[in-house]
């Protein structure tokens, strides 16, 4: 019976076949994927490779999938391995393989023996065959095909994340006694971001990774090894892909299974890096790039200033936040007073134009917490004195007493406050002076108001 796929051999076959897809991006494969039947497989195997054989002057298997469930499928030089993770193979099933131009050209396709491993002993009864014999290799851009493909698109526009890199450490004794895992990493908003098509990388004590994969789709990221973890954790490093909408999303490990499905999540420790990331949602048609700066949380109800930053701005730029007008500042900032519910989740729905484009934007929500349900504070004015020793705030109102407040979009730290119901007073050293189109949200448990603050001096901040 067939138990395992050598490591040495499947690594080999990683890097051979990372080192095959270097320039293969600038020609086309015509077609551009063939379909590996392999038949007869014997019970009780997990693991096989198929002998593929191509000029690989011309031609490169760039990658593969199966269809059997809970399986992984990698290229090499020599041909295609699978391994299941989910049990024993099928007597009966399919590989599709990815197949990348080098150069113009034509190659021959040609499946050899099933074989325990690459390079390894034939199994007995198996064989396979593919649906494709012969690929062209053209420099164009466009060609027919003779075999089916499949492709697919994205819609909306993506941005850019502040972090892009996933660390996941798994740990406990259930670990060393698994040779692989299914982790399905759970985001806040999907629509911020998820995890990128790209193989992760596997890390463990005592242990050689042999097989890995990424599902965008489901979340999941797969990892197969040879040998015996000793020390109870292993490490999954993965890539983020940026979505659409802009904000902040959280990110998590919802489920753990070892080979077979097997759940273990309550058995081990999840623990992922980072627990959160931003995507500044590009806007189409060279508006510019918005991402959600303050606050991420607020007492309602009332009103509160809602600041974000603005990157490569468009000529002409101007907008409203949830119906309200922005204020553009000439430094790279946006912000409007919005209203806010009573409690719960307030998205914010960005509109802008500039010449010649104009779109709206999900710049992410913040989270509004129920007041007690006394009167709201209310501002009436607020100004801001910059001079060489220090900056002076002043907040002028009703139902000031016990409020808290913050400035927008850039927050502040002040030296010393004084706080009454009808009149807030702060003093700032002058490192922390208050620059112009600068908002203040004075917050107290029954609710939040805000106001524009009228600054009075210079400030370089």
């Amino acid at each position: 019976m067939i138990r395992k796929v050598a490591s040495v051999v499947l690594v080999m076959m990683l890097v051979f076949g990372s080192y095959a897809n270097i320039q293969a991006e600038a020609q086309t494969a015509s077609p551009s994927t063939a379909t590996i039947t392999v038949s007869g497989v014997p019970t009780g195997t997990n693991s096989l490779a198929v002998e593929v054989t191509v000029d690989s002057s011309v031609l490169t298997l760039s990658s593969a999938s199966s269809d059997v469930s809970g399986s992984l499928a990698v290229t090499g030089a020599e041909g295609v391995g699978i391994v299941s993770t989910s049990g024993d193979l099928p007597a009966s099933f399919t590989v599709t393989v990815n197949l990348g131009g080098v150069a113009a050209g034509t190659s021959m396709v040609t499946v050899g023996m099933v074989l325990d491993m690459i390079g390894g002993t034939e199994i007995a009864g198996a064989s396979a065959s593919s649906d494709v014999s012969s690929v062209t290799v053209s420099g164009s851009g466009s060609t027919s095909s003779t075999s089916s493909t499949s492709s697919s698109s994205t819609s909306g526009v993506p941005g850019n994340l502040d972090n892009d890199t996933l660390t996941v450490t798994i740990t406990g004794d259930a670990v060393n006694t698994a040779n692989a895992l299914n982790v399905t990493i759970a985001f806040g908003d999907s629509s911020i971001a998820q995890l990128a098509s790209a193989n992760p990388t596997f890390m463990g004590t005592g242990a050689t990774q042999l097989l890995t994969a990424a599902d965008s789709a489901t979340g999941v990221l797969t990892a197969v090894w040879d040998g015996t973890v000793t020390d109870n954790a292993v490490t999954l490093t993965a890539m983020l892909a940026a979505g659409a909408m802009a904000g902040t999303t959280s990110i998590g490990v919802a489920k753990v299974e070892a080979a077979g499905g097997v759940d273990i999540t309550g058995s081990v420790v999840a623990q992922v890096s980072p627990e959160s990331v931003t995507n500044g949602a590009a806007v189409a048609g060279d508006c510019g790039s918005f991402a959600l700066l303050a606050p991420t949380s607020v007492t309602g109800p009332g009103e509160a200033a809602v600041g974000f930053s603005v990157s490569n701005a468009g000529s002409g730029l101007s907008g409203t936040l949830n119906g309200s007008m922005v204020d553009f500042s000439g430094d790279g900032a946006g912000v409007a007073i919005v209203d806010l519910p009573s409690s719960g989740d307030l998205d914010l729905s960005l509109s802008v134009s500039c010449v010649g484009a104009s779109d709206t934007i999900a710049l992410g929500s913040i989270m509004v917490n129920a007041g007690d349900g006394g009167k709201a504070p209310t501002v009436r004015r607020a100004t801001a004195k910059n001079k060489s020793a220090k900056t002076t705030l002043t907040v002028f109102g009703k139902k000031l007493k016990g409020a808290s407040f913050d400035i927008v979009p850039t927050d502040k730290t002040a030296t010393a406050e004084k706080v009454g119901g009808k009149r807030i007073k702060a003093t700032f050293d002058p490192a922390e002076c208050i620059p112009d189109g600068s908002f203040v949200n004075v917050s107290t448990p029954s609710g939040t108001d805000a106001k524009a603050i009228k600054v009075m001096g210079a400030c370089s901040n």
